[in-house]
């Protein structure tokens, strides 16, 4: 056998073995996508993060029927979508429409994502397509911008730049048909293709939006269905990009990409051939996001975040301006729903440690360090009674006077503690309780609710009066 047909072989072999895994995946039964089981998990993941709400606590607390009539629905084609709840909202300074749907429908949607449609459309994605993926997401896609750079830069320096592209209303352009065209290409079985269709056309009853019954478009944010369809919808720009045009230094986050070249006359030229393939799909390009940087003395920005390319090879990535800005003014807006009693301290704590997880993926201590002072400094009594300490670049002791105490030297916990020292005496005149002491604090932090406390005095009130009786007697 010549070397050539072992080639061949080979090629047949892969080839085999990649349509026998299509197959167990889009070739997949009615009845194998919704099992009971499948949907009670599908059920109890979309009550994880929102047990607050009174549907899902309705919902969860009669999971067991509420999945079996679910299932029973499904499976004989009695099953009705129950409509968006639509509802508006600002994100970076930009007001959007966001359409939710009842935790019924989203368990259902949920369960046809995880069993079928997330394989069967993401088997098809290039690597670099990552969001929101199993085992991907953001963390992989800056790590891989790292690394494209940091390979550009041993080959080329600093030659070259980096085009990147945005759709315009990607989301809400995205046609029905030409979305249905590609759900029947990686979903085989007819009836799971009609349900997947139908999900689709569900998108028409979407608030906040105008549609057009000739040509409809559109799919909601939120929803794990419009997230499969938006990741594979611009999946064929992917692979001419990778496949046709061999470039490794390519990358797509939902309807954010680069593309980095040594060459800016050909990132100049892929830059129409893409404005023509976005319109071959009828979506289209944001002209004012698809921007060429050169690596040289600039920078550029994305996903929010501000990237250079150092003369040294170093990659810099720190947070957006637009980022800080917008967490300040979040936690001035957090300090006085404290105040009102419109928010509780936990879930601001909360709130700003997510902020933190995202600002560590950037090289921004400084200005992380800078933003727990101000932290600090805004809620400064909340961290003081809170039960444990809070993370943050800054040092912390206990103190029974005053329990938690955030500094950023010894030098000033020591001064505090001398103030404390020469003030001891005029405070405990004064009336003044320890934090440990104070019948509030215990009370908050005690091990049994109030009812049990206080049927726990009362039986001991009640036993030692029994008790003076029968000396009486």
């Amino acid at each position: 056998m010549t070397s050539i047909e072992r080639k061949q072989k080979r090629y047949e072999r892969r080839k085999r073995e990649r349509e026998e895994k299509a197959r167990s995946v889009c070739d997949k039964a009615f009845e194998d996508v919704f099992t009971f089981d499948g949907m009670w998990e599908a059920g109890e993941n979309c009550c994880s993060g929102v047990r607050w709400k009174t549907s899902t606590i309705n919902f969860e607390s009669m999971l067991l029927t509420q999945t079996d009539s679910l299932q029973e629905r499904v499976l004989n084609d009695k099953y009705e979508f129950g409509g968006f709840k639509h509802f508006k909202t600002i994100e970076h300074g930009k007001m959007r429409d966001i359409n939710a749907l009842v935790i019924q429908d989203r368990s259902v949607q949920k369960c046809y994502c995880d069993e079928l449609m997330t394989e069967a459309y993401s088997r098809t994605f290039i690597y670099d397509n990552s969001a929101s993926l199993p085992d991907k997401g953001m963390d992989m896609t800056l790590e891989r911008l790292k690394e494209f750079l940091r390979e550009h830069y041993r080959k080329y320096g600093l030659e070259g730049g980096i085009f990147q592209f945005d759709f315009h209303g990607y989301f809400a352009s995205i046609p029905h048909d030409k979305a249905k065209e590609r759900l029947r290409k990686h979903i085989h079985n007819p009836k799971l293709q009609e349900i997947g269709c139908q999900l689709i056309d569900d998108f028409l009853l979407m608030g906040g939006v105008e549609h057009d019954p000739d040509d409809p478009r559109g799919v909601g944010l939120g929803s794990q269905v419009s997230q499969n369809i938006a990741l594979d919808f611009a999946s064929p720009i992917d692979h001419y990009i990778k496949d046709k045009l061999g470039v490794r230094g390519y990358a797509r986050y939902m309807d954010d990409g680069y593309v980095i070249s040594n060459s800016l006359e050909f990132l100049t030229e892929l830059r129409g051939i893409l404005f023509e393939l976005a319109e071959e799909l009828g979506i289209e390009m944001n002209e004012k996001k698809c921007v060429i940087t050169p690596f040289k003395n600039h920078s550029f920005k994305f996903l929010k975040m501000r990237v250079r390319l150092e003369p040294t090879g170093k990659v810099v990535m720190k947070l957006s301006r637009n980022s800080i800005k917008a967490i300040r003014r979040k936690l001035k807006i957090f300090r006085g729903w404290v105040d009102n009693g419109k928010m509780s301290p936990e879930d601001v704590f909360i709130s700003y440690q997510s902020w933190r997880s995202h600002a560590a993926r950037c090289d921004s201590f400084k200005t992380v360090h800078a933003m727990d002072l101000y932290f600090v400094n805004l809620f400064e009594k909340e961290l003081a009674e809170w039960d444990k300490k809070f993370k943050c670049t800054l040092d912390a002791r206990w103190d029974y006077e005053i329990r938690w105490f955030y500094f950023t030297s010894p030098k000033e916990w020591k001064a505090k503690m001398e103030e404390l020292d020469r003030t001891r005496y005029q405070r405990y005149m004064d009336g003044f309780v320890p934090l440990v002491n104070r019948w509030d604090y215990r009370m908050r932090y005690r091990s049994k609710n109030s009812e049990t406390f206080s049927l726990l005095r009362e039986i001991r009130e009640n036993f030692n009066v029994k008790e003076d009786d029968e000396c009486t007697d």
